[in-house]
């Protein structure tokens, strides 16, 4: 009987921590319920280690946790994919039991359950490696629920996302000891506890927020500010009956083209259409030829001060002598070639078209992960419709350049949770983010939500204006302080127009980037040689 008691407190314990973090997590979006949301986990080891229960007891009642919490936030990637969403569920709830399982085998070593840094560090290097491994879904990293509060987080462009997941792990970790280990002390020694949890880890990195504003504020007087018109168009083509299978790609320029012309004004300097905007695999040793290039080239001789990015669906033949990538993949024929998920740049007043590949790739979609390893699966990959399987990349961020001062950093899709990715388009002379986007995989959930706010940290972090184009979903504007300037609505086609400004200084955390994170993955590499050492006192 009180193995049947402890197993359901367990149990109840793992439902409380998913439910905290799902409400925490947007469409709720009760950001502050982040802090509390690992005392029920830590209360799991803390009882695990007090019953002397098993390493799989430990494994069980963390995954569960993990895997609830997954669910629950992420549950609208079904939607594209019912095999997709399985996986993802599955393993990212595996990945992130790791630093669960990393702390109860230290505990174990150390006999102490209260000693919960070596979690905090082992969590702060999981989410540093799963930014860099080709399976990374980087979805639910611990500081992005702060996405739709930036006035919080302002501080940001010192840390990025890290600094937001390090404050939810150690307000977490105090809270659980006031709660746990400190009824003994005397009621002064707690009072005293409960005002710094309070004073300094809750309520300290608020007022920073505002102070670093205010800085930010007294900076941007000094400067002279340069701004551009930008038009984001949203041409909700649906991207299961029309995009790729429908309207043929003539009929869907004419859409977007005409969607713009009706609201062109001579001030226009950018015209942005969404992701794969232009279908129907464009050979990219052709790119001229091509029907829907020939219409966006006779837009702009309408428009000749315009310049305009695009998405598009292209593909490069390898001919006999050429360096062939490991994503190459062959015809029936025997051709050898690489297709690619693409941004295009027509500059007004230049002939060529600049051309950038998608980097940050969609495990499962656009990436088989460890494909040189897994060639021969690669045919399973998830078909949302466009182009599947492995795509060819970049190696690196490139920016294309309107003018002298208008740097356009040409984010793909999925790219946009990447933060410190983003940071290379800014060192390479980016003043205005651009994501184009489609997010109408997902139907009317908060997948699509969820995508437009992370846009908010991007814009923190590098202190950049954000100008969103999406095929369906959400279009907006976003400022350099992550507020949001205009957003169009669900599933209407219609375009924006904002005055953007043009910001060339550098962030702190554009110039050195994910610092937090790798501070974590040298405490934790300290704390796994611990781990198989004679040592037994531990941080």
């Amino acid at each position: 009987m009180k193995n049947l008691n402890i197993h359901i407190k367990l149990t109840g314990l793992s439902v409380c921590m998913a439910l905290l973090l799902t409400l925490a997590w947007h469409p709720i979006g009760l950001f502050p319920l982040a802090f509390f949301g690992f005392v029920p986990l830590f209360y799991i080891h803390y009882l695990i280690q007090q019953k002397q229960l098993g390493a799989g007891w430990a494994f069980l009642y963390g995954y569960l946790s993990f895997l609830l919490f997954n669910v629950g936030t992420t549950w609208w990637v079904w939607n594209a994919s019912a095999g997709g969403g399985l996986m993802a569920f599955i393993l990212n709830s595996l990945l992130m039991n790791l630093p669960f399982m990393f702390l109860f085998h230290l505990a174990k070593k150390t006999g102490n359950p209260l000693k919960l840094l070596p979690f905090i560090c082992a969590w702060l290097a999981f989410e540093f490696f799963h930014y860099r491994w080709d399976g990374t879904w980087t979805w639910l990293s611990l500081g992005n629920v702060f996405a739709n509060v930036p006035w919080l987080i302002q501080w940001y462009e010192y840390t990025g996302v890290a600094g937001g997941t390090l404050w939810i792990l150690w307000v977490n970790k105090s809270i659980f000891h006031l709660l746990v280990a400190y009824p003994g002390l005397e009621k002064q020694q707690r009072l005293r506890k409960a005002f710094n949890l309070a004073f300094f880890q809750l309520f300290a990195p608020v007022f920073l927020s505002f102070y670093v504003l205010n800085q930010f504020h007294d900076q941007q007087k000094n400067y002279i500010k340069n701004t551009a018109r930008v038009m984001v168009v949203q041409p909700n083509i649906d991207p299961y009956k029309d995009k790729f299978n429908g309207l043929s790609p003539y009929q869907q320029m004419v859409k977007m083209l005409g969607i713009a012309e009706a609201n062109m004004d001579s001030t226009v300097q950018l015209v942005m259409f969404p992701e794969t905007a232009l279908v129907g695999q464009l050979d990219e040793r052709t790119l001229a030829q091509e029907q829907t290039v020939f219409q966006v080239r006779e837009f702009m001789k309408r428009y000749p001060n315009v310049s305009i990015l695009t998405g598009a669906d292209t593909y490069k033949i390898y001919f006999p002598g050429d360096a062939v990538s490991a994503t190459a993949r062959q015809y029936k024929s025997g051709t050898t070639y690489d297709s690619y998920n693409t941004a295009l740049f027509f500059k007004s007043g230049d002939s060529t078209i600049d051309v950038y590949h998608k980097s940050k790739l969609v495990p499962g979609v656009e990436r088989l992960p460890f494909s040189a390893v897994l060639k021969y699966v690669e045919k399973y990959a998830i078909n949302l419709g466009g182009t599947s399987g492995s795509l060819g990349v970049d190696k690196e961020p490139k920016t294309f350049f309107v003018n002298r001062v208008f740097g356009v950093a040409p984010i793909i899709c999925y790219e946009s949770i990447f933060g410190e990715y983003i940071t290379g388009y800014v060192q390479r002379g980016a003043t205005l983010l651009c994501i184009i986007t489609n997010d109408g995989w997902w139907d009317d959930t908060p997948g699509y939500i969820q995508h437009n706010e992370y846009a908010r940290l991007r814009a923190i972090e590098t202190r950049r204006y954000v100008a969103r184009s999406a095929n369906t979903g959400i279009s907006s504007f976003i400022d350099d302080e992550g507020g949001m300037l205009a957003q169009t609505g669900w599933y209407k086609g219609e375009a924006l127009k904002y005055d953007v400004v043009l910001n060339q200084q550098k962030t702190f955390y554009v110039e050195y980037g994910d610092l937090i994170y790798q501070i974590g993955v040298l405490m934790a590499a300290f704390l796994l040689f611990t781990l198989f050492s004679k040592r037994r006192q531990l941080v």
